[in-house]
């Protein structure tokens, strides 16, 4: 039977069946090239007759190789139809709607030469459309070619890559096809994302950029999302993972601009953002590996926080100057309130919490402590503590207040961590030592007139006499508490900053000798070692592994 089927298709003759058809289109197009579609009336002739001939063939299984060789020859000309009838752009939009059409028809017959010349189109679609683009310009008008082209477009690959993912549940794909779902999809994203920036470039001003851009992923998010979850698609499902990653950005950009994220636009994109979050979590999440899905949940709660500190600082910086306590409180309320909201037990039964509980109390929670930790440095250091119209008081001024509401949230969260890490407890312990320094300074500038710079406090001697006092008792307090509960690397600490104010007063104090303040300073420190040395012996040896 092999060699009877051999014998009738011996006769087939490669160069007239393919040869035939390009020499008579290309004498065709000789005659009607100056005819207003005549080249694409007559590639459409030309498949009209191939599809009939195909048709006939198709009947008769003698003829196999022909058919297949003859509807390709018409799938050919009926893909030059488009070129010739429509400029660059439309093209492209009509490439990639004839390439998911001839991927649905190679499964649908189980045949491996139309997906191919349907790969191919979608594929090449994108080089028409920046030849388009190139030639064209940009578009006038927000109803155009290139919107409705790159929907299309982007319609047609989902098309295709889920039909290559139907073929794949069902074992129908070939040797190698595995690999053109996720690349089907990424033509889609690709074609969405260049489409929007066209739009965007064409119609949006520069200022509305961010909320524009915002709102264009928010939207394929949600419908990425929708369609996993209606269809049971897993992979398109991936994409969606960068939606948060682009809010964290463009979160970041705005606090590096130190600008309202709710001006230009953001008051209704940011919203739709986070809402664009929750439907990706509640219909997306769940077809991730847990780890990443761990990820998504913790990055969605630090972009929040940082956007609502962003509005807090917006909200505030109007009330005083950069160097006011004002303007560095407005970062403070929304990282705060949610560090002390996430630990609690009742904050793990509300959705999305209660999904992945560990990514929000944890991770979460941990870059929140993280954000705070280096406000309350930056803060220290950078504002003066001036809070007009309000008196400054000591402690009870608003960036004092402010403060210690960071640090005693970070403190409770520490304490709520079961895997509490000694190096954490320190930063913590630096962080106050910070802010009692920066308290003794911000007081001798508010009530003793001396400016508030670094220079300034390095020439002043009631500074450096008030550093050399509070560094003293701060490490008589440290050791007298170590002592008490027997614990050594605290009483060590006390001990070494004891050490660097004894180099202090011989490297700094001393260059104010015969005044009143190196005097003072002197006696002081004096009298402070004396009473350490009387309470806060160095604890025992066995008692070094008492709870810090």
């Amino acid at each position: 039977m092999a060699s009877r089927r051999g014998q009738r298709d011996a006769w087939v003759n490669s160069s007239l069946l393919f040869g035939l058809p390009t020499i008579v289109f290309a004498l065709e197009y000789g005659l009607v090239r100056d005819t207003p579609y005549g080249a694409a009336l007559a590639a459409l002739a030309l498949a009209a007759f191939y599809v009939v001939l195909a048709a006939w063939m198709r009947r008769r299984p003698e003829l196999g190789v022909t058919f297949e060789a003859t509807l390709a020859i018409a799938t050919v000309f009926l893909t030059l139809v488009i070129p010739f009838a429509l400029d660059e752009r439309s093209t492209a939009g009509a490439w990639t709607l004839e390439g998911a059409g001839l991927v649905w028809i190679g499964f649908r017959q189980r045949r491996g030469l139309p997906r191919v010349f349907g790969y191919l189109l979608l594929a090449i679609a994108a080089l028409s459309m920046l030849i388009g683009h190139l030639r064209h310009g940009a578009p006038t008008a927000v109803l155009n070619v290139y919107l409705f082209n790159g929907l299309m477009a982007a319609a047609a690959s989902l098309a295709a890559a889920l039909f290559v993912e139907r073929a794949r549940r069902a074992g129908a794909l070939g040797e190698g096809e595995d690999g053109c779902e996720p690349l089907l999809i990424g033509f889609a994203t690709a074609w969405l994302v260049v489409t929007a920036a066209i739009e965007i470039d064409a119609f949006t001003p520069m200022r509305f950029l961010i909320a524009a851009s915002l709102a264009v992923a928010s939207v394929v998010a949600v419908v990425y999302a929708a369609l996993a979850r209606r269809l049971d698609w897993k992979a398109i499902a991936w994409p969606t993972l960068a939606h948060v990653a682009i809010a964290f950005a463009f979160a970041l950009v705005t606090a590096a601009m130190l600008a309202d994220p709710f001006a230009n636009g953001g008051w209704w994109a940011w919203p739709l953002a986070f809402v664009a979050h929750a439907v990706v979590l509640r219909l997306a999440s769940t077809e991730w590996p847990r780890a990443i899905a761990h990820v998504d949940h913790a990055l969605g709660a630090v972009t929040l926080a940082l956007v609502g500190a962003l509005l807090g600082r917006a909200a505030t910086a109007i009330w005083g100057d950069a160097a006011s306590a004002w303007p560095w409180l407005g970062w403070l309320v929304a990282p705060a309130l949610l560090l002390l909201v996430l630990p609690r037990p009742a904050t793990a039964r509300i959705w999305p919490v209660r999904a992945l509980p560990e990514a929000y109390r944890a991770s979460a929670a941990a870059a929140l402590a993280a954000g705070l930790w280096l406000w309350t440095i930056v803060a220290n250091v950078a504002s003066d503590g001036s809070a007009a119209p309000l008196p400054h008081v000591p402690l009870l001024n608003p960036l004092d207040i402010g403060v210690g509401v960071a640090l005693a949230a970070i403190l409770l969260w520490l304490k709520s961590n079961a895997r509490l890490e000694r190096w954490s407890l320190a930063m913590a312990t630096a962080a106050v030592f910070v802010w009692l320094n920066a308290i003794l300074v911000r007081g001798f500038h508010h009530y003793a007139g001396i400016p508030y710079h670094i220079d300034a406090w390095l020439s002043s001697l009631a500074v450096q006499t008030g550093i050399t006092l509070l560094w003293t008792a701060i490490a008589l307090v440290a050791m007298w508490l170590a002592a008490a509960r027997g614990a050594r690397v605290p009483w060590v600490a006390g001990a070494a900053l004891l050490a660097a104010v004894v180099v202090k007063l011989l490297l700094v104090d001393l260059s104010g000798s015969g005044s009143v303040t190196r005097i003072v300073s002197f006696i002081g420190v004096g009298i402070l070692m004396l009473v350490i040395g009387y309470v806060a012996p160095l604890p025992a040896k066995e008692s070094s592994r008492a709870a810090v």
